[in-house]
C-alpha cells in the first residue's frame, strides 16, 4: 500500500473546480419587455404629429393668400406689360380681362388668376407670337410678350394688311412705319408650309435686291408668288413700270442682267410691259400695247 502525501491528495472541491474551468455555464437570459404599441402604430402617430401641424399651417397660409386684401388687384396699373411695341397696352389688358384705366369694381386676387389661361388669352392676339405671365407679390402681374415681325403687306379679304414670315395676318398698327411691297398669291394657300415656303422665296428676293434696286433707282412695288417657280416683281422707276419674271433663283444676277440690257431694249421697243429673265441666254420682252384707236368719230365732226 502506497502512502500519499497530504499535499498531493485532491479534495472533492478541487475536483469540481477543475471540471468547471473547462466548461462555461450558460448565463441566464434576461427577459426583454416588449412595448405594447406596435411599430406601425408608432409610425402612424409620428406622421400625425408631424403632418397635421404642417397641413394646418399650409391651410392657414392658403386661406390667408386667397382672402387677404393684400393680394387683390385693384387697378390696371397693377399689371406690368413688357415687350410690346406694335400692340398697345390696352390690347394686352383687354386680353387679360382688365380695363385700361380706373379702379376695378371688384378686385381680383392674384392667386385666383389662372396664369395658363391668361397667357393663352394674350397669345390669341394676332401680333403676339408667345407670352409669359407671372405674379408680382403682393399684388401685381407681369405680362411679357414676344411679338411677330411683319415682313410684307398682303391683300386679305379685300384689305391690304401686314403679314409675318409664316403668312399670319397681323392687321394694321399705328406704332410702326413700314416700307414693304404688297405680296400676292399667298392668301389663298391652304397649307402653312406652302405659305412659309413662298414667303421664304420673297424674303430671299428682297435680301438680294434690298440695296441694289434702290441704288439703281428702282422701287419694288408688288410681288406675285402665285407660281412657286416664278417670282414676278412689279418694278417702278419714275414713270416707268415693268413686270419682271425672276424665276426662283439668282435674283441679283438676273436683275443686273435686266439693267444691262434695258437701254437697248428701250431703243427698239419703247415702253415695256414685262420682261422675262428666267432663261439663261434669252430675254423675252413684252412691249406695252399702244392705246386703242378711236372708232365711230372723226376729230372735229359729230
Amino acid at each position: 500500500m502506497e502512502l500519499v502525501e497530504p499535499d498531493t491528495l485532491m479534495m472533492p472541491d478541487a475536483l469540481d473546480a477543475q471540471e468547471d474551468a473547462g466548461y462555461l455555464r450558460r448565463k441566464k437570459s434576461v427577459p426583454v419587455r416588449r412595448s405594447r404599441i406596435s411599430r406601425h402604430l408608432r409610425v402612424a402617430l409620428l406622421a400625425i404629429a408631424v403632418l397635421l401641424p404642417a397641413g394646418l399651417a399650409v391651410w392657414g397660409v392658403a386661406t390667408f393668400a386667397l382672402t387677404s386684401p393684400l393680394f387683390v388687384l385693384t387697378s390696371p396699373e397693377d399689371v406690368v406689360v413688357t415687350g410690346n411695341h406694335f400692340i398697345s397696352r390696352g390690347e394686352v389688358l383687354a386680353a387679360v380681362g382688365l380695363p385700361l384705366t380706373g379702379k376695378l369694381k371688384t378686385g381680383t386676387n392674384v392667386f385666383r388668376i389662372s396664369l395658363d389661361k391668361t397667357r393663352e388669352g394674350v397669345e390669341s392676339l394676332p401680333w403676339v407670337l408667345t407670352a409669359s405671365v407671372t405674379r408680382i407679390l403682393p399684388r401685381g402681374l407681369l405680362v411679357h410678350v414676344t411679338e411677330r415681325t411683319p415682313v410684307a403687306y398682303a391683300e386679305v379679304d379685300g384689305q391690304v394688311i401686314l403679314i409675318d414670315r409664316e403668312g399670319v395676318p397681323l392687321g394694321r398698327t399705328d406704332n410702326g412705319v413700314f416700307d414693304f411691297p404688297v405680296v400676292y398669291g399667298v392668301e389663298n394657300l391652304p397649307s402653312p408650309d406652302d405659305r412659309r415656303a413662298r414667303l421664304a422665296l420673297y424674303l430671299e428676293f428682297t435680301r438680294q435686291l434690298g440695296l441694289e434696286a434702290p441704288r439703281a433707282g428702282w422701287t419694288i412695288s408688288e410681288i406675285n408668288l402665285a407660281d412657286a417657280e416664278d417670282l414676278k416683281a412689279l418694278l417702278i422707276n419714275g414713270q416707268q413700270t415693268v413686270q419682271v419674271h425672276f424665276g426662283q433663283t439668282d435674283f441679283l444676277q438676273r436683275f443686273r442682267n435686266f439693267l444691262s440690257v434695258l437701254p437697248e431694249i428701250q431703243k427698239t421697243n419703247g415702253k415695256l410691259d414685262s420682261v422675262d429673265l428666267r432663261y439663261r441666254n434669252q430675254i423675252i420682252v413684252d412691249p406695252q400695247s399702244p392705246p386703242p384707236a378711236l372708232e365711230g368719230r372723226v376729230h372735229g365732226q359729230p
